[in-house]
Order: structure tokens, then sequence, then C-alpha cells
């Protein structure tokens, strides 16, 4: 479109530049190395969303260029556009992949060292099913990474086994791993998206991915572009524009709606005197008027209308006098009858010759763009054969109707022009576009029809035939990629059409092309919450006698798989279905509810048995054989499903049994993508559970973990937290464990895995800090951001756990004293906390007893008689568990000082003895647990004081020396309150000591709670002045 200049537009452009400068302006140009590792330390970047709507031909497209200089003044900042098309309204991400496809373009020019940068990261974070559908979706990435274009090969197949869920969120992260690659050498980046009234579902989620993506800290804007008339309230694009108000603010980014209208009469006619180099006003006010009642301000309308009274010699340069003249009587003759510029349109290209126009009809079916190669195919087999493509696309282009684009390529000048040659003659009907799309499938190799297979197939689904069962597996292969790339509405459509075009006796003479039809309709309706369409096309299935239980496996896996994503019914609903499907392949896991505990124990122990005697081996798992019988990896999947769901409606004996069958399936039958989960979990649960030897399960799960690198990494963030945070962290020392869990949020995430993606980043951020006794202010400071990022991924859990360890801190820090209930604006036990078993309720538990312990070291007794090892039963294994057991034996052994009561001493000694049995299992956290301990039972009896003394001064140093502050704080406090009681020297120097220590900890309530402990001790004996004290650690360790 020529330029406008953009008259009439200065509000808009206005808007549009303040949203561009908001951006630029936060970061001030500075651009953030791409690293895929989670972080907190860099302030965060605005991003600008912005959609621009208006009528076509209002000047959307001219006012996002208008941003082009201010884009072309930064340095290393970039601006592309990408389109989506009216005839490719089903194919999934075109014009995302378009835009995306410009970006790698300019990446290729840029320096080696980007490109390199780029590639390494990509090559590294994107596994390689993955790599190859973004290879098959932006071809230009091929460059970058270093793989041929022609040597990738479609992979939806090869990801199967991921979960609908998995899928998607491994698309989310492969998308925004590509945009932070790409925007850490561009920024900021400019990105439009034109015609999204086009545009697929699955294009209006990388939308939402990329602006809502958190770790993103540079510079982004992206501006969607789309036709008003043409969006209805209720569809998807309006739909996706309100969820994205909804979370603007929460996900930090702008959200900013301009409104395009026509122009105004005065800007009609400034537009007339800038393209005819007039100055007067009202020499041109007449044309204008004329021409503002036939375009109705519209400026691209206004622009063919000058245009066709040029070619019309209705408008004429006279040479001799300078200037353009016209005839009004003459022009209105002409345009009485035109309605719109469509018609407009038509009129020029009617007068092209019949070549030119049928081409032009040609081109508008294949897309909003189109390649020479595509264009001459069809051209050989159905054009007149007098002229070459070629020739004719130059007329096109000399009429500008279309222009170059990419490097053999051409798009259409603007879509009304696409338009108005689909509606130039009645030939292109559905016949028409059934036509071209039969001459690709028998031009295009196999290759080259997978990368056109969306165009291809949209075109011959507009074909009246039925009863083509060769047509309706290019629809079942259209699906099944749409199903690979997380297009759940396009592979819908795309089995709702290949059904359409099966046979009548289509199950018995393609029942397996029936079947995958079927089964992936079900697939694709629930994926889209749609289960009364499912129940559809699954009971079609069910009801046939023919179709056996291993055929409709993966129909009944869909269900069981979205069940057992919902509430506890729906939980309840898919343990059942595994269970019956279980019975139905021979293999009944329950023989009666009354024996299931009796069952589960001896499973379990038998498993353990065998899993022991396979670790003891010294098996790497290299000589593993796989397991490949599709029965025995179906009862894999259903075991796993059932201990997934009965774990979550606490039917824990049914879990463990369905565990121990798991493993054993492996040790039995080979290894599959599950063995690494099972095998951990039979470790796992040999000490926490049945109490083994610890070193038996430390080895299970080491021989476990080093298996799973040879599975399908699916299940690897599964795998390994359960490994790391459920036994490797009682075994190696807490700073150790910090850099492998962050590393888990990263491996969890490449598979799609953003459950335990977000659980790493709960232990890597929040429970190890913790442990570690590092600074209050570190989770103060993360923990706002870790709530956002949680609740953007809808990881509801993990942000609840976030916000009650933030609850705690700011419980602490309190000025006025410590408030030893959980509750406040951020968390709130009695609001937030909805049910009193899981994951949840065992962190509350866990924080109530800290804020109680810091608080009150009395009722922190009471509550630990009271609750006993709840914390343990529901969260058995966390390490976490070790801090909850070492405060409770504190306050107890507290309690039974000053009360000298034998229940507290009884249980106290309890925790003692296993705090001594995680010193002899090699636990190097809990020394100065161990010497705590072992000083409060040594208080208890003066003959003991002496030791009492010295295992006080120990446990100090211990905590010192790995720097723990609030346990440094904590033994100090102890070891005051023993002095006091035995009214020995020192205890106000001890008490000053735990002030120190809990001041730099951050506990300020503490510390205003001892200050005012400390003036009441009084004494001449306490200004005594005692030895020099160790160093207090440093609160950066």
């Amino acid at each position: 479109m020529p330029d406008l200049g953009l008259f009439g537009r200065e509000e808009e452009v206005s808007t549009l530049q303040s949203c561009f400068q908001r951006m630029v302006a936060k970061t001030e140009g500075t651009i953030v190395r791409c690293d895929v590792n989670f972080t907190t330390d860099i302030p965060q970047a605005d991003k600008e969303l912005v959609f621009v709507l208006g009528h076509s031909g209002v000047g959307k497209s001219s006012l996002t260029r208008s941003l082009m200089k201010d884009v072309a003044r930064l340095e290393n900042a970039l601006f592309v556009e990408g389109k989506f098309d009216l005839t490719t309204s089903n194919e999934p991400y075109s014009g995302v992949s378009k835009a995306f496809g410009t970006l790698c373009r300019q990446l290729l020019s840029h320096s080696e060292e980007s490109i390199a940068a780029v590639s390494d990261l990509l090559s590294k974070e994107l596994n390689g099913e993955v790599q190859d559908l973004l290879l098959g979706l932006i071809p230009e990435l091929s460059e970058i990474i270093g793989l041929p274009t022609n040597a990738k090969k479609s992979a939806v197949k090869n990801i199967s086994s991921s979960s609908l869920e998995n899928r998607q969120e491994r698309w989310k992260y492969s998308f925004r791993l590509l945009s932070r690659a790409l925007n850490s050498v561009f920024s900021p980046i400019v990105l439009v998206l034109d015609d999204l009234q086009w545009a697929d579902v699955s294009s209006l989620q990388v939308i939402d991915y990329l602006v809502s993506d958190m770790q993103n800290f540079n510079q982004l804007m992206i501006i969607g572009c789309f036709r008003s008339e043409e969006v209805k309230e209720g569809d998807a694009l309006s739909r996706n524009i309100e969820r994205l108000k909804e979370r603007e603010r929460k996900c930090g980014f702008n959200l900013t709606e301009i409104t395009v209208h026509s122009c105004a009469l005065k800007d009609v006619n400034k537009i007339m005197m800038n393209k005819l180099s007039i100055e007067d006003e009202n020499e041109t006010l007449g044309l204008a008027k004329l021409c503002y009642k036939r375009t109705l301000g519209n400026p691209f309308f206004v622009l063919q209308f000058m245009a066709m009274l040029e070619k019309e010699d209705l408008l004429q340069f006279n040479r001799s006098e300078s200037k353009w003249t016209w005839d009004m009587v003459k022009i209105k003759q002409r345009v009485c009858f035109m309605s719109d510029v469509v018609d407009l349109l038509q009129g020029r290209m009617e007068k092209m010759s019949e070549e030119v126009q049928l081409l032009l009809q040609y081109a508008a079916c294949i897309g909003t763009s189109f390649t020479l190669d595509t264009i001459d195919t069809i051209w050989k087999e159905h054009g007149s054969g007098k002229s070459h493509a070629s020739s004719l696309l130059q007329v096109m282009q000399d009429e500008q109707f279309i222009e170059p684009y990419d490097n053999d390529g051409y798009k259409w000048f603007h879509d009304k022009v696409q338009e108005a040659a689909i509606s130039l003659t009645d030939v292109v009907n559905d016949a028409f576009k059934f036509k071209i799309g039969k001459t690709l499938i028998a031009a295009l190799n196999d290759e080259q029809l997978d990368r056109r297979l969306f165009d291809v197939v949209d075109m011959i689904n507009h074909g009246d035939v039925s009863a083509r069962p060769d047509l309706a597996a290019l629809n079942l292969r259209a699906a099944e990629k749409a199903e690979g790339l997380s297009a759940f509405e396009s592979a819908k459509s795309y089995v709702q059409c290949g059904i359409a075009l099966l046979p009548r006796d289509c199950w018995t003479s393609h029942k397996d092309l029936t079947l995958a039809l079927y089964s992936l309709g079900t697939k694709m309706q629930l994926a889209l919450d749609n289960r009364e369409a499912a129940t559809t096309f699954s009971d079609a299935v069910f009801a046939r006698e023919d179709i056996s239980v291993m055929e409709r496996l993966p129909l009944s896996m869909a269900f069981i798989d979205k069940l057992s994503a919902g509430e506890a019914d729906a939980k309840k609903e898919a343990l059942d279905m595994s269970l019956n499907l279980l019975n139905e392949l021979n293999y009944p896991l329950v023989w009666s509810k009354r024996t299931v505990a009796i069952q589960a124990v001896h499973s379990l122990l038998k498993t353990m048995k065998a899993t022991k005697k396979w670790a003891e081996k010294n098996d790497d798992g290299a000589s593993m054989i796989e397991m490949t019988d599709p029965k025995n990896l179906a009862i894999t999947r259903l075991l796993e499903r059932g201990g997934f769901c009965s774990y979550h409606l606490e039917l824990m004996f049914l879990s463990g049994l369905s565990i121990s069958h798991q493993a054993r399936m492996t040790l039995k039958h080979g290894t599959n993508d599950l063995s690494g989960v099972a095998l951990v979990n039979i470790g796992f649960m040999s000490w926490a559970v049945l109490n083994e030897d610890f070193s038996t399960a430390l080895m299970c799960v080491q021989k476990a973990l080093s298996i799973q690198d040879s599975l399908e990494p699916r299940y690897e963030g599964y795998a390994r937290w359960t490994g790391h945070i459920l036994c490797l962290c009682w075994h190696l020392p807490f700073d150790i464990c910090v850099a492998p869990t962050m590393e888990l949020y990263k491996t969890a995430l490449r598979v799609g895995d953003v459950e335990y993606g977000t659980w790493s980043l709960v232990s890597a951020y929040s429970w190890l800090p913790y442990a570690m006794g590092q600074s209050l202010t570190v989770l103060l400071k993360d923990s706002p951001q870790l709530i956002s990022c949680f609740e953007e991924l809808c990881q509801t859990e993990q942000a609840s756990i976030i916000k009650m360890f933030l609850q705690m801190v700011q419980n602490l820090i309190n000025r006025d004293g410590i408030v030893p209930e959980l509750e406040g604006s951020t968390f709130s036990a009695k609001r937030d906390v909805m049910v009193t078993f899981g994951p949840n309720y065992g962190n509350v538990v866990f924080v109530e007893g800290e804020l109680l312990l810091l608080s009150n070291i009395d009722l922190a007794a009471e509550r630990a008689l009271r609750d006993g090892d709840k914390y343990q039963k529901l969260l058995p294994g966390v390490f976490l568990g070790m801090i909850e057991m070492f405060h409770r034996g504190v306050a107890l052994f507290a309690a039974a000082r000053r009360h000298k009561k034998r229940k507290y001493r009884t249980n106290a000694n309890k925790i003692r003895k296993t705090v001594k049995q995680w010193i002899k299992d090699g636990n190097p956290n809990v020394e100065h647990y161990d010497l705590l301990l072992d000083a409060e039972h040594a208080a208890l009896s003066s003959k003991t004081y002496d030791k009492a003394h010295k295992l006080y001064q120990a446990s100090i140093e211990s905590a010192i020396k790995i720097g723990h502050l609030m346990h440094s704080g904590l033994c100090n406090e102890r070891y005051a309150d023993f002095l006091l009681h035995t009214c020995s020297d020192g205890a106000v120097h001890r008490m000053t000591e735990a002030i120190r220590f809990y001041r730099e900890w951050g506990a300020v309530g503490k510390v205003n709670q001892l200050k005012h402990q400390i003036r009441g001790i009084g004494g001449s004996k306490e200004a005594c002045k005692t030895p020099t004290e160790p160093s207090s650690p440093r609160s950066s360790h």
C-alpha cells in the first residue's frame, strides 16, 4: 500500500509510540543474555501487547509500520511481521512461523558469535522431537541449528507417548526458549501479527506464551491486527483477548487496544491533495466528497478508487500545465454502479488477459503467499499452455496485485486483492480447490507434501466426494501432525473431515484407519474439554465387539489421563477404569478391598528384595532388556495411573501396591519409560515406609537414576525430583543439592513436565534456603516472582506453598513480635487450606510448627505431643522432615526440663535416636542437630551438666561452621535457657549472641522477643565477660 502519510491518525500513532517508548525506557536498551535457568535477580522488562482493530483497509498495517523508524534508530532493534491467511485458517502457527522465519533470517546476517550462542542454546535445550517439529514449522531455523532442512523428518509419531498436557507445555517452553534466544540478540523486538481474525487457536496461544514469559528479561512488543467486523463475541480471538486482560497485571505486561476508524472527509481530501500535489483544499473537495461517498473514507479503498480513475483516464496528468485534471461528470457516470472495492478491483482484473485472470484465481486459492515452484506446478497441469507462469506473474506484479516475497515467492498486495481474485468468476469453487489439491498430491514427493500438508489437505477437503479412504488417511496424517504441534482444534477438524470421507463399511473394509480416526477424535475432544463429543466418538468404538481391549486402549488411556488431572471424583473414575482394564488384561491388581493392606506390604517387601538384588549386581542398566511387548507396556502404564490416582485419593496401600507392581514389571520384563520412576519410588519407600537400611535405599535410587538417561525423557523430571529430594538430600550437604535441583527445573520443562519443574523451584528457592538457614531476605526477595511464575503456569499448589513460606517470613519479621498463627494477607490457613492431606497441608503443618517453636516453645511442645509424626506421614521423605523432627525434639526436651514429665522426655528421646540413625546413615546436614539434642538430654540431669555445657558449645560451633544462621541463634538461645535454669554465668552473653544470629537471619520479631527477655535476666554474675566465641556465619553462605 502506498504511504498514506497517516492522515487523521495522529492520536493512534501517538498511542502506539507511547507503548513503544514505555517499553524502551524501562530497561534503557540493555540486552540480557538468554539463560534457561530460572532467576529472580534481573529486573522485569515491560512487555507490550497491542491489539489494533478496525475494518479491512482502514490502515492498520500502515499504523504498525509507523514504528519502523523508531525501531531503526535503536541498535540491535528489529521489526518483523507475520500474516495469517484467509484460505489456510486451519493451518497451525502459519503467521507465527512466518514471523519467526524472518527473525531467523535476520539472525543469519548478524555476527557469528550471536549465531553460535543461539545455536548452542537451542541445540542443547530442545530435545530431538521438538527440534524436528520446529524445523518443519520454521525451516529457516535449520541454518542456525546446523541441520539441513532436507534431513528433517517428521517426528509426530515419536511423541505419541507424551500426554497432551506435556506436549502443550513442551511447545510453550520451545516457543519461549526460541523467543528468549532471539531476543537476547535483538532487543527490542517488535513482532507484528496481521489478520488475527484468521489465526488458528494454537497461534493465539503463542501470543499468550510469549507475552506472559516472565523469564524473558528483554524488550518485546507484540502487535496483533484484526478486522473488527469479522470477530464476534465468543470467538476464539475475543476469548483470548479477555483472558489476556485478566492476566495483564499478574504476568507483567501492558495490554493496549487501538481502534482505527475510517478517515473523515477532511482526511480523504488531504490524501487527494497529497497524491495530486495540490495545495488548495477547495480544488479537490468535490472529488474528495465523491470518493468519500463511494469508499466511506477507507484509506485502501480511496487509493484503489484513485488508481481506477487513473487507469481509465478519468484522472489525467496534464504535462503542459504540470497538473492533474479530471471530469467530475464522467467520473460520476463511471462509479454510479460501483458497490465496493472488491468490485473496483475485479473491474481492473477483468481487463487483464484470460490467462492472467485464471492464474490470479489459482494463486488466490493457494494462500496469502506462494512460491514460483508451486504456482508453476499447478499452471503446467491446468493452465492454457500458451504462456509461462513467470511471465504472467510479472504482469500481476506490474499491476500491483502481488509483490515479491522471500527469495522465490510472492504475496498479495492486500488481502482485499486476494478476495477479489477468489470471487473474480464462478470458476473458484470447491471443485476447483479440490482439483488443485489433487494436483499437488500427485506432484509433491513425501517430504514436500509433509511441508505443505495442511495447505493440500485443506484444499481437498473442499471437494464434494465421499468414500475416499485414501483422502481420509491424508486427513489422519494432518490430524496427527496437528496433534504433535499441540494444535488440538485443527486436529479435531481434520479428524472430522477424515471420518466423513470413510466408506459406509469402514469398520470392516478399513478397520485400522477408522479406529485411528475415532481414537484420535476422542483424544482431541478431551483435550478441548468436550467430554460429551469425546463420548460420542468413544461409544462408536466401545459398541463394537470386534475391537479388542488392546485396540481400544489408546482411547481408554485418553479418558484416564484426562480424568487423572481432575478433582477427586474424576480421579476415582480414572482409578476404577485403570483397575477394570487391568482385569481385562488378566492382571488383577487387587484381590479384595479387605486384603489390599496385606497385599501391599507383602508386595513391597517382595519387590524390595528383588530390587536390592538387582542393584547389588552393580548393573548400570546397560545390559537390561527393553520392554517391547504392547500388553506389558499397557499394564505398566495402567499401574502408574492407578498408583497416581490412589495416592491423591489417600489410598496409600493401593498406591504402594501399584508402585511395587510397576517396579516388578521392569525387573521381570525390561525397561520402559516409567522404569526410573518405579525403581526410585521403591528405593525411597524401602526406608521411608518399610524402615529398611538407608544405604540399600540409596544404592537402589542411584542405580535407578543411572538408567534414566537411556529412557524416554517424559518422566525424567518426576524420577529425578523423587530421587534427589526424597533420597539424595538425606545423603548430601544441602548446599551441594541446590545446583542439581535447579537443573531439574530445566530438565522437566524440556519435556513439558511443568509440575515437577515447578516443584524443583519450590525446593531450590524455598525449602533448601530455609533448610540451610540462609537469610530470610532470600525468601522475601524470591517469593513474589515465584508466585507469579507458578500462577502463570497454573500450578496453584506450588504457588500456595510459596505463599505459606512468605507469610511465615512476614510473621517472623514482624517488629511487634512473631505472629504464631499462619494467618495474614499473603496466606491464611483458615481461608486457603481446603484439604487436610497432601503436600499443601503437609507444608501448613511444617510452617505452623516453625512459628510456634520460635514464638512459644511450650505450645510447640504440646503440638509436638498432639501431632507426632503427622508431617512425615503427609510428606514422607521430604528433607524438611529433618528440620521438623529436630525442632519438635528441641521443643519436647525444653518441656521435659521445665515440667519434669516423662511423656515429653520419652518422645524427645525417640527423635534423638532417629537423628543418631541419620548420622549413622551418613547424613552430613544434622551434626549440630545431634549435638544440640544430646545437650538438651544432658541438661535434664545435674549429673551431666558439665557434659551439657560442652555439647551446647559444640552445637553452636557446628551450626556456625555450616553457616546456619537460624540454628546458630537457636543453639545459643537454648544454651542461654540452660544457663538460666542452672544459675550459671554467661546467660546474657548467650542471649546476646542468639539475638545477633537471629538478626542476621532476619527474624526481627524473634530479636525483639529476646530483647524483652534479656531485660529481665539481671544479676551481677551476668556482667562477666565470657571467652571469645566463634565468628558469625556469613549470610552469603
